[in-house]
């Protein structure tokens, strides 16, 4: 009997660990730390309990939780400084800060304006602390242009936004920079709001996965 139930209990936790997964993504930011810590106790448990029975999978659950708590209060903790900056919200891979490019640059420009450069000097600031940060510049067009033209557009945009964040010491391996052109709208290109709001450069900053961030 009790080998049957070692057998199972292994997929049991796989589907709990599934379960936190997805309610992570239906739930509010201030319970992300916890889910975070919920979904590495589960983690953790598996790794334990495959490697040495279940007295292993209540370390590897406690080592799990820890793990996942640190990442979610390290990432809130960020968050907070980021917001008093730019648009900046918690989400399931992490935190979005959201640059609009029409603040950023001029139609056509990928030369940062001067009030938007002094802003991302300020994020750069901020981020420099944060040494574990993986971060992702991706920049985004409208559909005015050819396709082409656009991505190069973005991906120049992106680029000028990780050289500012790098002057203020943020390190060139923590950064990866797409540029995606005008093939993710978040809005109709059709009017000049939904133009205005397609042109857009977004950090994503997570960091990388089973790392324990340095406290700051």
């Amino acid at each position: 009997m009790f080998k049957r139930m070692n057998s199972v209990g292994p997929r049991v936790l796989v589907v709990g660990i599934l379960a936190a997964v997805f309610a992570s993504g239906c739930t509010s930011p201030e319970k992300r730390t916890g889910i975070g810590a919920g979904v590495g106790a589960g983690t953790g448990a598996i790794i334990g309990g495959l490697g040495a029975g279940w007295k292993g999978a209540a370390i590897g659950a406690a080592a799990g939780a820890a793990t996942g708590a640190a990442v979610g209060n390290y990432l809130d903790k960020q968050a907070k400084e980021l917001a008093e900056v730019a648009a900046t919200r918690r989400v399931k891979d992490g935190i979005l800060v959201d640059l609009k490019s029409d603040l950023l640059f001029d139609v056509g420009s990928s030369q940062v304006k001067p009030k938007a450069r002094q802003q991302l000097q300020q994020l750069g600031q901020i981020l420099v602390k944060y040494p574990d940060d993986r971060i992702r510049v991706e920049g985004f067009t409208d559909s005015t242009g050819t396709a082409t033209l656009n991505e190069v557009l973005s991906r120049q945009r992106a680029d000028s936004v990780r050289e500012i964040l790098q002057s203020q010491g943020v390190r060139s391996d923590q950064i990866l920079v797409f540029g995606y052109g005008e093939s993710r709208p978040i809005a109709s290109n059709t009017s000049p709001t939904g133009r205005q709001l397609n042109r857009r450069v977004d950090l994503i900053i997570d960091v990388p996965q089973g790392r324990v961030p340095a406290s700051k």
